[in-house]
C-alpha cells in the first residue's frame, strides 16, 4: 500500500473509532462490550502498524470474548448499527468497495472470522512463510 492510500486509510480508522466512541455513549449490555472489544482490537492493530510490533504477539492479543458471548446469546449484531455499508461509507478506498451493501453483522462475522483464522495460524504454525499474516492483517484493519 502506497503512502497516500495508507494515509487516506489511517484516516477513515480515525474516523471508525470516533463513531465507535460515541455510540458508547448510548450504549449498554452486549452492545457496550461488542464496541469496546472493537475499539481496542482497532488500537491494537494500528499500534503494530505504526509502531512494528512482533505481528504474532498483536494476533495473539486481539479479542473474541465478547463477540463470542454476543453471538452465544443470540444478540442481533445489526444492533451495533442497523444500516448497510454505503459508498460514502467507504470513502473511495478500494479495498471496502467490495463490503458496500453488507449488513453490520456480515460485516462484524467477517472480521472476527479472520481473527480467528489469525489465531489459529500463528497458534499452529507461526513460522510457515507462505501464509502472509502481515496481509491478513492489514485486511483485518
Amino acid at each position: 500500500m502506497g503512502f497516500a492510500a495508507g494515509l487516506q486509510l489511517a484516516g477513515f480508522v480515525l474516523d471508525v473509532g470516533s463513531k465507535i466512541g460515541s455510540a458508547l455513549t448510548s450504549a449498554t449490555g452486549h452492545k457496550t462490550r461488542m464496541l469496546i472489544e472493537l475499539r481496542d482490537n482497532i488500537e491494537l492493530v494500528n499500534l503494530w502498524r505504526q509502531s512494528g510490533f512482533p505481528i504474532d504477539k498483536v494476533i495473539l492479543k486481539l479479542e473474541r470474548k465478547q463477540y463470542d458471548a454476543a453471538v452465544a446469546d443470540n444478540f442481533s449484531l445489526n444492533k451495533l448499527q442497523s444500516r448497510k455499508l454505503k459508498v460514502t461509507t467507504t470513502k473511495g478506498i478500494p479495498q471496502f468497495q467490495t463490503y458496500v451493501g453488507w449488513s453490520t453483522e456480515a460485516l462484524i462475522d467477517n472480521v472476527y472470522r479472520k481473527i480467528k483464522t489469525l489465531n489459529n495460524i500463528v497458534d499452529m504454525e507461526p513460522a510457515n512463510s507462505s501464509i502472509q499474516k502481515k496481509t491478513r492483517l492489514s485486511n483485518i484493519y
